[in-house]
């Protein structure tokens, strides 16, 4: 470990502060697949690492303030908002925000090309594990129902796929750039993360994973890869057993009992947004939900979230909230494709092939984690959020040009 360290900072560079830091970073950025306790721990260290180099050295992020700016807002806007609610800074979605430090530590502490590959190298052998975890899971008990699925070594296989979902994004972005001879190694795990994903049955996560996985394609014009996904998804669906058929039909099915519940939720939602447009209920949406239910039909616990990102939030925080969070997302994803587009330059693939892996990764995150989250609030899931403002912050630290 210490000889790669060593690499990875050059002499005029090195400090131990500095080091300590990244490797704090790169450990909660890939351990996340296994514990976010343990994850947020290294963050939190990371963290102080960044404090103390931003005090010593002028070291500053390279993050824009079209992305910093609107999170701020976000964060006060959500303590107003808790605070309106009685929740204050016990509330679920304030806590949340210390992962947004990642957002400025990534510039700092990971700084250059090779170090933002490192880090993505160390997300991608854990994801092996991870995804091990999950086929040995199924392999042992193959008969799983809904509430019973694959879940590797998160507490809810909602995580886990959304993580996996991810992580196939980015190791699709990651696959093709630079030589595809060196990235041979990359086609095991790349199978076993789809395959753990496929045998999760999670609808939302696959379709983030396959628009995501599109998106990363077009951006890079991989044009005859495109063309494969779309005689593999219908060979895979007509290959699927009946049960995972029926499960992927039943999402266009409104007879459906899952899609049923979704519907509920929508209309649940917009009813509670309607009664609460400005400052939402904050934590409390599990519990006034059940005063704006449509129907007795469903359980209280289906409730506990409107299983839709964009209706959670508003509940949540209300519609301004909500438009805050819209103008977060917007600027995330638009200034990952700006620095994709300004490296690509006219219509080619940039020449530091990090860049092109950075930005594509963060665009068809970005991509992914909306569509799934027309079905399930994954922004919520701290697992998730983790990986994803990681993908977000990467290009930043990856700039045009970078030779390190």
């Amino acid at each position: 470990m210490s000889s790669v360290a060593a690499r990875l900072f050059p002499l005029t560079f090195e400090n131990r502060l500095q080091r300590a830091g990244f490797l704090l970073l790169a450990g909660s950025i890939s351990l996340v697949l296994v514990s976010i306790a343990a994850s947020q721990i290294l963050l939190g260290g990371a963290l102080v690492a960044a404090l103390l180099l931003w005090k010593k050295e002028r070291v500053v992020p390279h993050l824009p303030g079209t992305i910093l700016w609107p999170a701020l807002l976000l964060f006060l806007w959500s303590l107003i908002a808790a605070f309106a609610s009685a929740g204050g800074i016990r509330d679920a979605f304030v806590k949340k925000f210390f992962l947004f430090s990642i957002l400025l530590i990534v510039p700092v502490l990971a700084r250059g090309g090779k170090k933002i590959t490192w880090i993505y190298h160390a997300v991608f052998a854990v994801s092996a594990l991870s995804a091990a975890a999950g086929l040995a899971q199924f392999l042992v008990n193959p008969h799983r129902d809904a509430l019973h699925r694959i879940q590797g070594f998160m507490s809810i296989w909602m995580t886990y796929s959304g993580l996996l979902m991810l992580v196939l994004v980015a190791l699709a972005a990651y696959a093709m750039t630079g030589s595809w001879r060196s990235h041979l190694w990359t086609i095991p795990i790349g199978l076993a993360v789809a395959a753990a994903l496929y045998l999760s049955e999670t609808r939302s996560a696959e379709l983030g994973a396959v628009a995501g996985t599109a998106v990363v394609l077009l951006l890079l014009k991989r044009r005859r890869a495109i063309l494969g996904i779309l005689v593999l998804l219908p060979v895979l669906y007509l290959a699927s057993p009946q049960s995972i058929q029926q499960r992927l039909r039943g999402g266009f099915d409104p007879n459906d009992a899952n899609t049923k519940n979704r519907i509920e939720l929508i209309g649940t939602a917009c009813r509670l947004i309607q009664d609460h447009p400005w400052l939402g209920v904050g934590q409390k949406v599990s519990r006034e939900a059940l005063n704006y239910r449509g129907t007795l039909e469903f359980p209280d616990y289906m409730y506990i979230h409107m299983h839709n990102d964009f209706l959670q939030i508003g509940a949540e925080r209300g519609i301004p909230g909500l438009v805050i969070w819209l103008w977060f997302m917007f600027q995330s994803g638009w200034q990952a494709f700006r620095i994709l587009r300004a490296a690509a330059g006219a219509g080619r693939i940039p020449p530091d092939r990090t860049v092109a892996f950075a930005g594509a990764a963060a665009i068809g995150g970005w991509v992914a984690l909306l569509s799934a989250g027309l079905f399930e609030y994954n922004f919520g899931d701290s697992e998730v959020l983790t990986l994803f403002l990681f993908m977000m912050s990467a290009p930043h630290a990856a700039p045009t040009g970078s030779t390190e």
